[in-house]
């Protein structure tokens, strides 16, 4: 799935569910690393019954991170 975060588009997906949205929170989390510097990252959500789904985010366009 893709969400613009940051004037960047975002490529994520979870691996239980792959029709899962991010939500706010993973949104400011992401905001957080990409104003770090980082590209990518793994993404940990929870739903309204406080399950865990465990994902992953990049910056569209960006094949691996460098340096961090």
């Amino acid at each position: 799935m893709i969400a613009r975060i940051l004037f960047h588009q975002i490529e994520y997906w979870f691996e239980e569910d792959e029709n899962k949205t991010i939500t706010g929170i993973d949104e400011e989390y992401i905001k957080h690393m990409i104003n770090d510097g980082y590209s990518s990252g793994q993404l940990v959500s929870y739903d309204s019954e406080d399950n865990e789904y465990y994902g992953w985010w990049q910056i569209k366009g960006y094949e691996t991170q460098e340096g961090r």
